[in-house]
Protein backbone atom coordinates (compact mmCIF):
# COMPACT_ATOMS: atom_id res chain seq x y z
CA UNK A 1 0.00 0.00 0.00
CA UNK A 2 1.16 3.64 -0.41
CA UNK A 3 0.38 6.56 1.15
CA UNK A 4 0.88 10.16 -0.60
CA UNK A 5 1.05 13.32 1.15
CA UNK A 6 1.35 16.68 -0.53
CA UNK A 7 3.00 19.49 1.50
CA UNK A 8 -0.26 20.91 1.81
CA UNK A 9 -1.29 17.68 3.52
CA UNK A 10 2.11 17.74 5.48
CA UNK A 11 0.48 21.59 6.59
CA UNK A 12 -2.37 20.37 8.21
CA UNK A 13 -0.25 17.95 10.30
CA UNK A 14 0.33 18.44 14.14
CA UNK A 15 4.13 19.09 15.48
CA UNK A 16 4.55 16.15 16.48
CA UNK A 17 2.46 13.88 14.04
CA UNK A 18 5.20 15.25 11.48
CA UNK A 19 7.75 14.31 13.24
CA UNK A 20 6.75 11.35 14.21
CA UNK A 21 6.19 10.45 10.15
CA UNK A 22 9.90 11.68 9.75
CA UNK A 23 10.82 9.50 12.45
CA UNK A 24 9.38 6.51 10.81
CA UNK A 25 10.17 7.07 7.15
CA UNK A 26 14.09 7.36 8.54
CA UNK A 27 13.72 11.57 7.90
CA UNK A 28 16.10 13.35 10.02
CA UNK A 29 16.00 16.11 12.29
CA UNK A 30 16.26 19.77 10.61
CA UNK A 31 17.79 19.07 6.78
CA UNK A 32 20.46 21.76 7.29
CA UNK A 33 21.03 23.51 4.08
CA UNK A 34 23.97 23.25 1.73
CA UNK A 35 26.94 24.08 2.93
CA UNK A 36 25.95 24.68 6.40
CA UNK A 37 25.46 21.03 7.01
CA UNK A 38 28.88 20.29 8.28
CA UNK A 39 29.47 24.00 9.15
CA UNK A 40 30.92 24.01 13.02
CA UNK A 41 29.61 28.07 12.47
CA UNK A 42 26.20 27.14 12.97
CA UNK A 43 24.67 25.37 16.03
CA UNK A 44 21.61 23.43 14.44
CA UNK A 45 20.43 22.24 18.31
CA UNK A 46 16.48 23.63 18.99
CA UNK A 47 16.27 24.88 15.41
CA UNK A 48 13.02 23.68 13.91
CA UNK A 49 11.61 23.01 10.78
CA UNK A 50 8.04 25.01 9.90
CA UNK A 51 5.31 23.33 7.98
CA UNK A 52 3.68 26.08 6.06
CA UNK A 53 0.83 25.87 7.83
CA UNK A 54 3.14 26.96 11.30
CA UNK A 55 4.37 29.79 8.90
CA UNK A 56 1.35 30.89 8.64
CA UNK A 57 0.40 30.89 11.97
CA UNK A 58 3.16 32.59 12.90
CA UNK A 59 3.01 35.19 10.53
CA UNK A 60 -0.25 36.24 11.82
CA UNK A 61 0.96 38.03 14.97
CA UNK A 62 4.15 39.71 13.41
CA UNK A 63 5.06 43.15 12.51
CA UNK A 64 5.18 44.18 8.94
CA UNK A 65 8.61 44.44 9.18
CA UNK A 66 9.33 41.25 10.61
CA UNK A 67 7.21 39.59 7.75
CA UNK A 68 9.28 41.88 5.56
CA UNK A 69 12.46 40.10 7.41
CA UNK A 70 11.13 36.70 6.88
CA UNK A 71 10.63 37.42 3.29
CA UNK A 72 14.26 38.57 3.14
CA UNK A 73 15.48 35.01 4.09
CA UNK A 74 12.34 33.49 1.77
CA UNK A 75 14.14 35.67 -1.33
CA UNK A 76 17.90 34.93 -0.56
CA UNK A 77 18.14 32.12 1.84
CA UNK A 78 18.33 29.40 3.07
CA UNK A 79 21.67 31.12 4.16
CA UNK A 80 21.84 35.18 4.27
CA UNK A 81 24.57 37.61 6.00
CA UNK A 82 22.63 39.69 8.34
CA UNK A 83 22.83 43.55 6.72
CA UNK A 84 20.30 42.03 3.42
CA UNK A 85 17.97 42.81 6.59
CA UNK A 86 18.67 46.67 6.27
CA UNK A 87 16.96 46.65 2.64
CA UNK A 88 13.31 46.17 4.52
CA UNK A 89 14.25 48.87 7.64
CA UNK A 90 15.81 45.61 10.07
CA UNK A 91 18.89 47.29 11.65
CA UNK A 92 18.46 45.97 15.24
CA UNK A 93 19.19 42.08 14.24
CA UNK A 94 18.65 41.21 17.77
CA UNK A 95 15.40 42.75 18.24
CA UNK A 96 14.15 40.68 15.07
CA UNK A 97 15.90 37.47 16.29
CA UNK A 98 13.98 37.75 19.60
CA UNK A 99 10.26 38.64 17.96
CA UNK A 100 10.74 35.64 15.57
CA UNK A 101 11.89 33.53 18.32
CA UNK A 102 9.19 34.53 20.35
CA UNK A 103 6.48 33.63 17.92
CA UNK A 104 8.51 30.40 17.09
CA UNK A 105 7.78 29.55 20.27
CA UNK A 106 4.54 29.96 20.74
CA UNK A 107 3.70 28.46 16.90
CA UNK A 108 5.39 25.35 18.30
CA UNK A 109 4.51 25.06 21.77
CA UNK A 110 8.10 24.47 21.86
CA UNK A 111 10.15 26.77 24.74
CA UNK A 112 13.20 26.03 23.31
CA UNK A 113 12.92 26.08 19.68
CA UNK A 114 14.62 28.62 17.39
CA UNK A 115 13.39 29.52 13.71
CA UNK A 116 17.02 30.75 12.35
CA UNK A 117 20.50 30.15 13.96
CA UNK A 118 23.32 32.42 13.54
CA UNK A 119 26.94 32.04 13.33
CA UNK A 120 30.08 33.75 14.85
CA UNK A 121 29.17 37.56 14.61
CA UNK A 122 33.11 37.82 15.90
CA UNK A 123 34.64 35.91 13.03
CA UNK A 124 36.89 38.01 10.39
CA UNK A 125 34.94 37.82 7.73
CA UNK A 126 32.01 38.89 9.55
CA UNK A 127 34.05 41.41 11.56
CA UNK A 128 34.97 42.92 8.50
CA UNK A 129 31.45 42.68 7.24
CA UNK A 130 29.72 44.34 10.58
CA UNK A 131 27.38 40.88 10.49
CA UNK A 132 26.59 37.33 10.78
CA UNK A 133 24.43 35.23 9.27
CA UNK A 134 21.50 33.40 9.66
CA UNK A 135 20.12 29.96 8.30
CA UNK A 136 16.86 28.39 8.29
CA UNK A 137 16.48 24.68 7.24
CA UNK A 138 15.80 23.64 3.94
CA UNK A 139 12.05 22.68 5.26
CA UNK A 140 11.82 25.77 6.61
CA UNK A 141 13.02 27.54 3.61
CA UNK A 142 10.68 25.51 1.21
CA UNK A 143 7.61 26.75 3.68
CA UNK A 144 8.83 30.50 3.91
CA UNK A 145 8.89 30.10 -0.19
CA UNK A 146 5.44 28.66 -0.59
CA UNK A 147 4.14 30.91 1.75
CA UNK A 148 5.48 34.21 -0.26
CA UNK A 149 4.24 32.22 -3.36
CA UNK A 150 8.04 32.02 -4.61
CA UNK A 151 7.41 27.98 -5.15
Amino acid sequence: MYIVLTPDDLSKLKPETLQDLRAQLGVGASAKPPGAENSGEFDWEDVVDLTIGQVRELMEWCSKETVDGLKVIAEHGPVIRADLLNAVGITNYAHFQGRVTKRTRTVTKNRHAYLFTWDNGSSAENEAAGCGHYAVTQFTFKSLRQYFGMD
